[in-house]
Order: C-alpha cells, then sequence, then structure tokens
C-alpha cells in the first residue's frame, strides 16, 4: 500500500507545474546571483577607496549562502513543498485515498517522503548550480586547507538536512491546516523565529548556551558557513576544535525535532475528519 502511494504522489508531484517552476527557479537564480556578484564587483574595483579592502566577492560568500533559509530558494523550497501536499486536500485526491483504505499513516508519511525528496532534490540542484558558476567566475578562499573536504562534506550534509527538517515543518501545517495559506504563513514565520533565536545564540557565545540547542532545533547552526565573511562562519572558524561535536549535535537536533513534528502530525491527521 504504502509503496504505491509513494508512487502516485512522486508521479503527482513531478507533473505538477510548481515542480517546473521551483526547477527553473533553481537554475536561474544562480545564474542572476553570480551576475549580480559580478556587477557589484566591477563597480566597486572602479573605486580605489574600496577596491581590494572588500573580500565579500568570492566564492565562498556566494556557495556560503546557497542553503540558507533566508536567501533567494530559502524559504520558496518549503512553501512549495506545502503547497503540493495541500493540492491532494483541495483536488479531493486525499479524501479518496482514505475512502480507498489506506492507512493515514501511510498517508501521511507518503506526503513526509515526497516533500523530502522534493526539498532535497531542488535545494540540491540550485546549491550545485550556484558553487560550478561562482567557481567559473570568482576565486574561492581555502583551497589549500587540509580539512577542506571535511568542511565542504559538513556544510552540505547540515546545510541539507536544514531542509529536511523545515519539510518536516510544512509537510505538519498542510496536513493538519489542510489549507494553502496557514501554511506559507505558519512556515515562514517558524522559519524566522528558529533563525532569529539560533543566530542570537551563536553570537552571545555558543559555548555559553550548547545545551540550549537541544531544546531547540539547530536551524541556523550551519557552522561549516563557506562564507567566512559571515558571523556563523567567523565563529565557526574560531572553535575549531569542537566543529565535529557541533556537527553531530545540529544533525542530532533536527533529526529529533523533525521525528517529533513528523509524530505529531501523525497522530492529529488520524484523529481529524476527511471531508
Amino acid at each position: 500500500m504504502m509503496k504505491n502511494l509513494l508512487r502516485a504522489d512522486i508521479y503527482r508531484v513531478m507533473k505538477s507545474k510548481l515542480t517546473l517552476v521551483a526547477l527553473i527557479l533553481a537554475l536561474a537564480f544562480p545564474v542572476l546571483i553570480v551576475l549580480l556578484y559580478a556587477g557589484l564587483g566591477a563597480i566597486m574595483d572602479l573605486d580605489p577607496e574600496i577596491a581590494g579592502t572588500v573580500t565579500l566577492f568570492n566564492a565562498n560568500s556566494i556557495i556560503g549562502s546557497a542553503y540558507s533559509m533566508t536567501n533567494n530558494l530559502g524559504l520558496v523550497v518549503p512553501a512549495f513543498a506545502g503547497i503540493l501536499v495541500c493540492l491532494d486536500y483541495t483536488n479531493g485526491t486525499l479524501r479518496n485515498k482514505i475512502i480507498a483504505g489506506n492507512r493515514r499513516t501511510a498517508v501521511y508519511m507518503s506526503h513526509l517522503t515526497v516533500s523530502v525528496l522534493f526539498s532535497v532534490v531542488i535545494i540540491t540542484i540550485y546549491a550545485a548550480v550556484t558553487a560550478g558558476l561562482a567557481l567559473i567566475f570568482f576565486p574561492f578562499d581555502g583551497a589549500d586547507s587540509p580539512d577542506l573536504w571535511k568542511e565542504i562534506l559538513f556544510f552540505v550534509l547540515n546545510g541539507t538536512m536544514g531542509f529536511v527538517f523545515i519539510a518536516t515543518v510544512s509537510t505538519f501545517l498542510a496536513m493538519v491546516t489542510r489549507s494553502v495559506a496557514p501554511t506559507l504563513i505558519f512556515t515562514i514565520v517558524i522559519a524566522l523565529v528558529l533563525l532569529a533565536v539560533n543566530t542570537v545564540l551563536a553570537l552571545a557565545d555558543y559555548h555559553s548556551f550548547r545545551y540550549a540547542a537541544y531544546l531547540i532545533p539547530n536551524f541556523t547552526a550551519n557552522f561549516f558557513n563557506l562564507n567566512s565573511m559571515s558571523a556563523l562562519g567567523i565563529m565557526g572558524q574560531a572553535a575549531e576544535e569542537s566543529r565535529g561535536l557541533m556537527f553531530a549535535e545540529g544533525m542530532l537536533s533536527y533529526l529529533f525535532f523533525g521525528a517529533v513534528n513528523t509524530a505529531a502530525g501523525i497522530v492529529i491527521f488520524n484523529k481529524r475528519d476527511i471531508k
């Protein structure tokens, strides 16, 4: 049953115009971003007072923002994932699934799986194209670092898990509220609140507040941010000895709170009337 549901949901999402729009954005945004950086860099080079003093315009800065929840596709991806789930309500497909005898838990997990896959595929395409174009047009700082590949691995895994986590949030909201508007609004609000809380804790003193991360998702804890100009990047580079532990804590936080979202969503969904 679960396999059939998942196959049908994947097919529905692949045929959706929203998926095509998301794919176009994932390919178009990197081009626009690189052109914007190149233009700003050229303007700054024309000013002798700031030329050579601005290190923002390098591949690190562009790649480092690829998994940000507030930049470019950051909130577009989970928003689209939530809308795709809600469409199953509006067209009556979800009700038909229940009438056909499918277990509600299986229905929920199918939607969650597709949301996660959609989010991971789109953000991975976006990040890959962004990195490729950035490396073509801008220098990369840190290529001689012996831990570069480990840093990149931590960066990619932690960034991807952030979108896996927010996919559990948008799926929960879509399956519980059954409406596009509240799903979009609450997904954005939750993302921004978690972003603000984690950023404040990180800037205050990560080590003093490190256990607070166990009480909230490590939503912005991509301490492996390749953008050394960012506050998190600077802080992370100053805590070299604990980066492995920080990575493990961030991943466990995402997994734990993602599991909590999923469990709560299944319980509520099983008790709701489907009309």
